[in-house]
């Protein structure tokens, strides 16, 4: 499709994006690990070039920044924006734009994070007229490349935003309008396009809005169709891009009622779940989503630590994991078992660990900074503990015994698929004495990770 050609937008460099220190009297978080509790400028377990099971820390643990939480005004569903920052004036123009880029590159450089995400929506002026957009794109791309090329902080995954715009409202994949699904299609393109420029190691699609609400006036297999159709041309895209991103997969998931109604990355807490029906609402039905349209080949999927993400390891398509506000970074524990994840498979997933935290509304700067701070510093103690626990390999050699029956006779031909019912049944008549209930040992076990956990400080 031809489109006329608009005049270009001058490129000029705003005095106010120029050479500000946005954050004066906040120095470059270093590690300190005798620093006391009230000296909270420095990182006590985060030493980013320290060698953790042969591996610097900063590779196990590949922090990203949250473009979009930077960006958080302090609005909810029952206030205004609270949040006056000196980089924002709230017009929707380039310049504006440009200036929040540059303040959040100083934020990520004072963390000493070398890796950010962002949604489309949240980097250029929104706008309906194509040449229009096209050039806000080509302006804030070459901006962007600049302070890559000045910081070496990267965009780790860009996310083209597919339900806040009013045409999303019934969904992008799933639209019962073909326009819609064709808007959707050309909004992914040009992200794909400006993820390469900026060699974005990884591309992200989260299908918020994909479901339905009333079957009665829905055609559930033409939108399965539809979505499957829209991921799948947009692998092929990538691949005719020869773009070596890895596409990542956001599942729809319930984090809660307590949830802060402005985050987009959780439900508005307005419907039950079952009420509203998810194409993709867990990390289950993502994997027998992909699996049954050939397209586990393409997709890696992101989800928030706990049992979702070790399911996602056993089917080898864990992508990333994505931390918020409703997550408690001192709760140890999940923490430790959620970083012992990532060093069983060896290395830092493609999509690293997402920090989504929001400031709170009546919160200040360096209340932001401190609150990334927390959950770097308690990643780090998790992982930390988990590299311990993986060396000294005392619930490895727990498992093996456990399942000891399987690696040898019977057992083994059972794991290997060589075996029918019949001789289940032939075995089973051969022994019929009552087998011994073995004790798992997990009360045992429980407080041996306990006293891990309890010696954390001391790793």
């Amino acid at each position: 499709m031809s489109h006329v050609q608009a005049g270009k937008r001058q490129k000029t460099r705003d005095a106010r994006t120029e050479n500000v220190d946005y954050f004066q009297g906040i120095e470059r978080i270093e590690y300190n690990n005798m620093a006391t509790a009230t000296d909270t400028a420095y990182y006590r377990h985060y030493n980013s070039g320290e060698k953790i099971l042969s591996k610097d820390m900063e590779e196990w643990l590949k922090y990203s920044v949250s473009f979009t939480e930077f960006k958080y005004d302090g609005s909810d569903a029952q206030g205004r924006p609270t949040f006056n920052r000196q980089w924002d004036d709230h017009t929707n123009t380039v310049d504006n734009c440009k200036r929040c880029i540059r303040a959040f590159y100083d934020f990520c450089t004072k963390l000493g994070v070398k890796y950010w995400t962002a949604f489309d929506s949240d980097l250029v002026p929104q706008t309906d007229n194509w040449d229009e957009n096209k050039s806000n794109w080509d302006e804030i791309t070459d901006y962007i490349t600049e302070l890559v090329q000045k910081t070496q902080i990267k965009l780790l995954w860009m996310a083209p935003d597919l339900h806040s715009h009013p045409r999303y409202a019934s969904g992008a994949f799933t639209s019962n309008e073909a326009i819609t699904f064709v808007q959707a299609a050309s909004q992914i393109k040009k992200c794909l396009e400006v993820s390469q420029r900026l060699n974005a190691e990884c591309f992200l699609l989260w299908p918020y809005r994909e479901g339905y609400d009333a079957v009665f006036q829905t055609d559930v297999a033409r939108e399965i169709k539809l979505f499957a159709k829209l991921l799948k041309i947009t692998a092929e895209y990538r691949d005719r891009l020869n773009y070596k991103c890895q596409l990542l997969l956001m599942p729809y998931q319930s984090f809660g009622r307590n949830c802060r109604t402005i985050d987009m990355w959780r439900p508005r807490c307005d419907f039950d779940s079952d009420t509203l029906n998810r194409y993709m609402w867990d990390v289950t039905s993502c994997l027998y989503f992909l699996k049954f349209h050939s397209l586990d080949r393409y997709y890696k999927v992101c989800t928030h630590p706990g049992q979702h993400m070790y399911l996602a390891g056993v089917y080898n398509v864990f992508g990333g994991v994505t931390m918020t506000n409703t997550f408690d970074p001192s709760d140890i524990k999940t923490m430790t078992l959620m970083l012992k994840c990532i060093i069983d498979q060896g290395s830092a997933p493609p999509g690293g660990i997402s920090l989504r935290v929001s400031c709170p509304r009546g919160g200040s700067v360096r209340d932001q900074l401190s609150m990334y701070i927390n959950y770097i510093d308690e990643c780090a103690r998790g992982l930390r503990v988990a590299a311990a626990v993986v060396a000294e390999q005392v619930f490895v050699k727990h498992v093996q015994q456990r399942y000891s029956s399987y690696y040898s006779g019977f057992g083994a031909r059972l794991v290997s698929g060589d075996v029918s019912m019949e001789e289940c049944e032939e075995l089973y008549k051969k022994n019929q004495t009552q087998a011994e209930i073995q004790s798992g040992k997990r009360g045992n076990y429980e407080l041996v990770f306990q006293r891990y956990l309890d010696a954390c400080d001391h790793v």
